[in-house]
């Protein structure tokens, strides 16, 4: 008697990746990054995604992108970008890429321990 395998039955289902997200909360609003949404700009430009009115800021200041299951910042700008991670530990970004994990604050062209009038909140969920 020949019997029909079910693939459920031979291979079980691999786990769904949950789909990751990161969002920046600034003031009043909120933004994601995803898969579906996976580029973001913040600059002083009004064409912006986040428009920060600020001489420390570039017109075109950075880009925050999700590639490769990841979350990355990189600066464009004169003046940098600093990111705190949830601990405090700092690290100013000029001209380079840097990977976005856990929670913290990003700072664009200001140092958050001399002024934090434009900080903005990150969080990376899966």
């Amino acid at each position: 008697m020949n019997r029909r395998l079910n693939v459920e039955e031979t291979w079980p289902a691999s786990p769904a990746c949950a789909p990751q997200r990161l969002v920046l909360t600034w003031g009043a609003h909120e933004v994601e990054v995803t898969e579906r949404r996976p580029t973001l700009t913040v600059g002083r430009r009004g064409v912006s995604d986040i428009v920060i009115k600020s001489g420390m800021v570039s017109r075109l200041h950075a880009r925050i992108e999700f590639r490769d299951v990841s979350f990355s910042l990189t600066d464009q700008s004169s003046n940098g970008t600093y990111i705190a991670d949830s601990v405090g530990a700092t690290r100013m970004v000029r001209n380079d890429t840097h990977v976005l994990t856990g929670t913290g604050t990003i700072s664009f062209g200001i140092n958050p321990e001399t002024s934090q009038p434009h900080l903005v909140k990150y969080a990376v969920n899966p």
